[in-house]
């Protein structure tokens, strides 16, 4: 009732990510069906975790992160926790969200390494969020923030169809006009935030730098697990949830 009569979103603090979950499914039940209801998760992970949070945590992340700028009205739940963490700067996500639409032209080679370079990971066959697989003119790509994952179908340099593909088959649905690619990490993991993330891990922690696992991965331009807790690094200016 009260998003309902709010002008704008309304935020709904809980506890804990426990309560936020509790909180959530409720409310996927009692608001109305014209209220969106967004969930910004918890990393459910602790502070220097060899360890990355799960793949799907991630993406209703960056799902929220995305619709945060259009949401005019509706309610975004979260755990108090979350709202200590530092979060990339605003426009990040959608300055590196890409749109495709059939039809038009894709620099194939180059955007299997924008993929990469995105903290995309190759593999053979698609199964889960941030994942891409590569067959000739065929890219499989599962979104971050997508609630299933599209297959790309190349005639040359054009995009011939767009359709979504069921993980546990591999077999194709309907076809589609567009689709939306979010950035696969909040992140980025190009030469730039490279150079930026060892300037500012040299100034920060003394000794030498080199001998760190986490430097050294990011170097290579690898996202070593538990590298969410050292997101300041990646940027001159963080934001917050707020």
């Amino acid at each position: 009732e009260a998003a309902a009569r709010h002008s704008g979103p309304v935020l709904a603090v809980a506890a804990s990510a426990r309560d936020a979950d509790r909180l959530e499914a409720a409310l996927g039940f009692f608001a109305a069906a014209d209220t969106p209801v967004l969930h910004f998760p918890d990393w459910e992970t602790l502070p220097y975790d060899s360890f990355s949070p799960h793949q799907d945590i991630v993406s209703e992340r960056l799902a929220t992160l995305a619709g945060l700028p259009g949401l005019t009205r509706g309610i975004v739940v979260i755990a108090a926790p979350c709202l200590m963490q530092r979060l990339p700067p605003t426009d990040y996500v959608g300055a590196r969200a890409l749109s495709l639409r059939s039809g038009e032209t894709l620099d194939r080679d180059a955007f299997i390494r924008g993929l990469e370079a995105g903290g995309y990971l190759r593999v053979p066959e698609v199964s889960e969020h941030g994942e891409f697989a590569v067959r000739g003119a065929i890219i499989d790509l599962f979104p971050m923030g997508s609630r299933e994952p599209y297959r790309i179908d190349l005639f040359d340099e054009e995009i011939d169809t767009l359709r979504a593909f069921d993980p546990e088959t591999q077999l194709s649905g309907d076809s589609l006009q567009s689709i939306e690619i979010l950035p696969a990490r909040e992140a980025p993991l190009d030469q730039d935030a490279i150079r930026g993330f060892r300037r500012r891990y040299r100034a920060r922690f003394a000794g030498e730098a080199a001998r760190s696992p986490i430097y050294r991965d990011v170097s290579e331009q690898r996202m070593p697990g538990g590298i969410e807790y050292y997101l300041p690094l990646f940027f001159d200016d963080t934001a917050t949830l707020f």
